[in-house]
């Protein structure tokens, strides 16, 4: 048995990749690293969304029934499905989700997963094997001349020849408008970053990028 309404999946999507950021607003006074971006869950009966005490427990009479808080709650197709979890004092979660198909197998949500964290340490290194969460994120950077792309361990160095000078690097230290940039590691002992930016604008004191972040949590 399966109870389901449309929604115009594609079209939120977009919007959400349209305003959604994870921006440093103030490049001298480092604040948390903020990433929010589209998540689609698929909760087995029993299983909770992670890091949280939300647990899908399966078809009950009148909708679905969802362990919130400590508490029973029946959910519908096309209602909220919204959790917030704090598994590390420098790492929050929030995901706010719509339900839009359940059964006796599992309970499909999509919205968005938010993660703020503090006090980052980028280091480049590989990816882990596997994820509890992962979600994409749109960012877009200004990053002052001397000042580090947030969430990784990128510096720039200033405008030479009409290119950016990067370090922080492997390999070739410059770029020109419209060329990308790579950066891989980790930013929290819960949290990988695969991040992939364009550079949109060379100034002397200023250089502007644009991309996306991949979130990357484990240990939920």
């Amino acid at each position: 048995m399966e109870r389901h309404i449309r929604y115009g999946v594609h079209g939120a999507l977009g919007l959400v990749l349209l305003v959604g950021s994870a921006c440093l607003r103030e490049p001298f006074r480092p604040g948390p690293l903020i990433y929010e971006g589209p998540y689609r869950v698929e909760s087995a009966v029993g299983e909770r969304l992670p890091g949280t005490d939300v647990r899908y427990l399966g078809v009950g009479t009148q909708g679905a029934r969802v362990h919130i808080e400590g508490q029973e709650a029946m959910r519908l197709a096309g209602d909220s499905l919204e959790a917030a979890a704090q598994p590390h004092p420098t790492l929050a979660v929030r995901y706010n989700l719509r339900i839009y198909s359940y059964d006796e197998r599992a309970l499909h949500a999509i919205g968005t997963a938010r993660v703020e964290l503090w006090e980052a340490q980028p280091r480049m290194g590989p990816l882990p094997e596997k994820a509890a969460v992962r979600f994409t994120a749109p960012v877009t950077y200004r990053v002052p001349r001397d000042g580090v792309i947030p969430g990784t361990s990128i510096v720039y160095r200033g405008k030479e020849d009409g290119r950016a000078r990067l370090e922080g690097l492997a390999g070739y230290p410059h770029r020109n408008i419209g060329d990308s940039i790579l950066w891989t590691g980790q930013v929290h002992p819960m949290v990988h970053l695969n991040a992939a930016f364009r550079v949109l604008l060379i100034e002397d004191s200023w250089l502007t990028v644009g991309g996306t972040v991949e979130v990357w949590l484990s240990g939920l």
